[in-house]
């Protein structure tokens, strides 16, 4: 048995991982919410050139089952850490590529071609960033404490939000609407850039999960299949119950946090400092209550934790929505926190929930497969599908709708069929838990 890894080096460890979830979302965020902008640089004078553009930020997410499969078998044989590393030198090209890529008036519609690849490599990129977070952190923390510090991924995607509404707003104030427009949404773009390439030198620091040592004995014994194999002939429940998660933490979090300032803005015909200093309140708001509501998953289970959650989601949605069309300051500030805390929380639980369906060996490849199948469905088509909805019937309230319909669809059967390891662990003397 190795020598057990330091407490220190542990704490470091988990600290550097979950704070790479901030590049995933930054990136991912910061594409929809400069969506107006990317319109008018790459797509001018077209009459669905908004639609267009969210269409390009949705390919990204359709490339995040792929680099999830490659990365998710690196990671089950390799190292959780090594996947990580080589997933944030690739965020850092893409992000770099898209601030410096010419617009139309310069290359014409290559700078939208541009644009989609470029889109594509980040989606595969992070195919490894957010479940791999998840599967790391949940690995590493104390039993009783998963909950607590499996959320901080997800509060760290929050706060990967909030610093990309945050730069766009503060770009936005600073040279102007007209200016951010035509090349001041390159600013942020960058800065995301110098943020993942920081990452590459700070995960190297990493120490590998402690679930690596069950893993190398599991590819010492003679029958031994690769990793996904073995997830998709052992593992298909988990599979399906991730998926499901995953479902309903996409859609909500894509419609009342990244999405929101777009919809405010194109919707609720709002100025562009507005809309974004709305999505900041969101994103702030969602960061916030996410350690607490894991930590309060710790306390009463995942599955009671999921069921308040889900009613919050469906009960809050029409109300909130129907408020943003409200003039008064105060209460669009209300509207859009009731929104995001629901999505925010479940988002939290699922950190944890999701990797314990699965056992150590062909975790991070079943992860990969369930989760990010729903995240391109549900989270990446999100925007562009409650856009074109809202186009076509005229109704204000289309996203309330599309939310609600999701939630109970997806959220009533992932409660059911999910295992809670807080209140109904699996045996502790499984070959391969942890």
């Amino acid at each position: 048995m190795p020598t057990a890894t330091p407490e220190r080096s542990r704490r470091l460890s988990m600290l550097i991982a979950a704070s790479g979830t901030i590049i995933e979302w930054f990136d991912f965020s910061l594409f929809f919410y400069l969506a107006t902008a990317l319109s008018q640089t790459f797509y001018p004078n077209q009459e669905d050139s908004l639609l267009i553009v969210l269409a390009t930020g949705a390919v990204g997410f359709l490339f995040r089952p792929l680099g999830a499969l490659v990365f998710g078998h690196i990671g089950d044989t390799r190292g959780r850490t090594a996947a990580l590393i080589i997933s944030a030198g690739l965020m850092s090209i893409a992000m770099a590529g898209i601030a410096i890529m010419p617009g139309y008036q310069s290359i014409g519609i290559w700078g939208g071609v541009g644009v989609l690849a470029l889109r594509a490599l980040a989606g595969f990129s992070v195919g490894a960033e957010y479940t791999g977070i998840m599967v790391y952190l949940m690995e590493s923390a104390k039993p009783n404490r998963r909950g607590l510090a499996a959320s901080w991924a997800a509060a760290n995607s929050e706060v990967g939000a909030l610093l990309a509404v945050g730069s766009a707003a503060l770009t936005t104030q600073f040279v102007g609407t007209e200016q951010l427009h035509t090349w001041g949404w390159r600013i942020p773009f960058l800065l995301g850039a110098l943020l993942a390439a920081g990452m590459i030198p700070l995960r190297r620091f990493m120490v590998e999960s402690p679930a690596m040592e069950v893993i190398h004995e599991a590819q010492d014994e003679p029958d031994a299949v690769t990793p996904l194999r073995y997830a998709l002939s052992e593992q298909r429940l988990p599979i399906l119950v991730s998926f499901l998660i995953s479902t309903v933490g996409s859609a909500t979090y894509f419609l009342t946090i990244t999405y929101l300032p777009t919809y405010i803005e194109t919707v609720q015909s709002a100025d562009s400092q507005s809309a974004l200093n709305l999505g900041t309140i969101a994103a702030l708001s969602a960061i916030i209550a996410t350690p607490f509501i894991g930590l309060l998953s710790d306390l009463i289970g995942r599955r009671w934790a999921f069921i308040l959650t889900l009613v919050a989601v469906v009960t809050l949605a029409l109300p909130g929505y129907s408020l943003l069309a409200s003039p008064n300051t105060a209460v669009l500030a209300g509207a859009v926190a009731f929104l995001a805390i629901p999505a925010a929380a479940w988002s939290a639980i699922a950190a944890s929930a999701v990797p314990e369906q699965f056992t150590v060996r062909g975790r991070y490849s079943g992860m990969a497969l369930g989760y990010n199948l729903a995240t391109v469905i549900f989270g990446g088509l999100t925007p562009a599908i409650v856009a074109w909805l809202t186009k076509s019937t005229g109704d204000a309230l289309t996203p309330a709708y599309y939310a609600t319909a999701i939630a109970l669809t997806a959220g009533i059967p992932a409660i059911w069929l999910m295992i809670d390891q807080v209140k109904e662990p699996q045996n502790p003397k499984h070959k391969y838990q942890l």
